[in-house]
């Protein structure tokens, strides 16, 4: 990451000019120093005690130096993917080749870190991240610059709390024991939300609350303001727009954590309120779901470990959810289990298997996914990987969550292969 040092401040630099300046006037009086014995050791106390005022001077400003950092960073992650049985609009399918716009093994992205240390155990800090398509280079989230995360706050001794555009703690829970993350191939195949759950306007508190346990908690006044954020959910503003309704689109999540670094369990929930314009979406081809009153809730939980023995990593969880509003009630259920090989240091196997039921709509999938991934230099990793995804008679879910309508006709199953490559800095 390149880091950019923030300038001295007006302060410190007219201190310095103080201290320079009588260190000059005092180097100009040699031959006052000529004339006593006494002259001349009171004038080398005088250059001794400047020369440590300035050693002093140089030490804080390095010290504010090191405490304050911006850093830049991005991910570029793109390849190519041939799709199965991709519908054509009249009852048929076809075969599709294209590149992704959405993710690879991770969605393509730039950003900036900041902080600040103003006293000891306490910093300012700020993040700035935004999401683009590899393909065509447009904004993603809506088009939003900085759609990803944009927040600001505090890091204390107590927790840190942040404010504005920032994620779900349901995220942070899952991706304990789904190792397979936001991959092109993934929980995002059978529930878009998941790895695109941020809110607008929205308070986060976490902590880290010993060595092994942390928690946090997210609370958003108004969850999208600009539709496009969370794929399948509208645009549900909240705020100023439902006057009326002290709930409507309000969302709160919250997040408890175990980890000893080769084993760890994680508990996460998250509840999102209805109000004007939003939508809840199964992702599986059955269509929206009304959300518009404010009394209306879409419920995720989401319980999940791993265990780290050697060179393998396994990972496995359960996610529920409950779309709960005045005119239906449908619930489903996704099983996952993960797993990860480091076959050498350069080269690793991860995949795995999720099962999604939803029996209020009918609608039930498996899907089996596999990666290679090589390490070529720091930084920069090739991939191949597969994605099958089985529907039931009645479901049409999408094995890849690379964007756009890529879904099977309804009952069909689908298989996705991708080559690619992936540049982090």
């Amino acid at each position: 990451m390149i880091k950019y040092k923030k300038n001295k401040s007006k302060k410190n630099a007219l201190n310095l000019a103080l201290v320079t300046g009588l260190g000059l006037a005092l180097h100009g009086l040699p031959a006052l120093a000529q004339t006593s014995p006494y002259v001349h050791q009171e004038l080398e106390a005088q250059r001794e005690l400047i020369q440590e005022l300035l050693d002093k001077q140089e030490a804080r400003e390095r010290s504010l130096k090191d405490r304050s950092t911006v850093s830049f960073y991005g991910i570029i992650d793109t390849g190519v993917e041939y799709l199965t049985n991709v519908h054509d609009g009249d009852g048929g399918d076809k075969g599709l080749t294209r590149m992704p716009s959405a993710t690879g093994t991770v969605p393509s992205r730039f950003g900036v870190d900041a902080h600040i240390e103003f006293a000891e155990g306490y910093k300012g800090l700020a993040k700035l991240e935004g999401g683009f398509s590899p393909d065509d280079a447009k904004l993603r989230q809506g088009g939003r610059v900085f759609g990803r995360q944009l927040y600001m706050g505090l890091q204390t001794p107590y927790g840190r709390l942040t404010a504005g555009r920032q994620y779900s703690q349901l995220l942070y829970a899952e991706g304990v024991s789904d190792l397979m993350g936001p991959n092109i191939y993934g929980v995002g195949s059978v529930d878009a939300y998941l790895p695109n759950s941020r809110w607008d306007n929205s308070l986060a508190w976490s902590h880290q609350l010993t060595d092994r346990i942390s928690a946090g908690v997210t609370y958003s006044f108004g969850r999208d303001t600009g539709g496009g954020g969370a794929p399948g959910s509208g645009e549900c503003r909240g705020e100023e727009s439902q006057l009326d309704s002290s709930s409507a689109c309000r969302a709160w999540s919250a997040m408890l954590k175990y980890d000893t670094g080769i084993f760890g369990l994680a508990g996460g929930i998250d509840n999102q309120n209805g109000g004007d314009g939003a939508r809840a979406n199964f992702f599986n081809g059955q269509g929206l779901v009304d959300m518009s009153d404010s009394s209306d809730t879409d419920r995720r939980i989401n319980l999940g470990g791993y265990v780290k023995l050697d060179d393998v990593t396994i990972g496995a969880g359960w996610l529920g959810r409950e779309v709960d509003t005045s005119e239906t009630n449908i619930q489903s259920d996704t099983y996952y289990l993960t797993g990860r090989y480091a076959v050498t240091s350069k080269f690793t196997l991860d995949g795995g298997g999720y099962r999604t039921t939803n029996d209020d709509q009918d609608a039930d999938a498996t899907m089996l996914v596999m990666r290679g991934m090589y390490n070529i230099t720091s930084g920069l990793d090739g991939y191949v990987q597969v994605g099958h995804m089985i529907n039931s008679d009645n479901a049409a879910y999408m094995v890849s969550a690379g964007g756009g309508d890529v879904s099977p006709p309804r009952g069909k199953n689908q298989t996705g292969t991708m080559v690619g490559l992936r540049y982090m800095f």
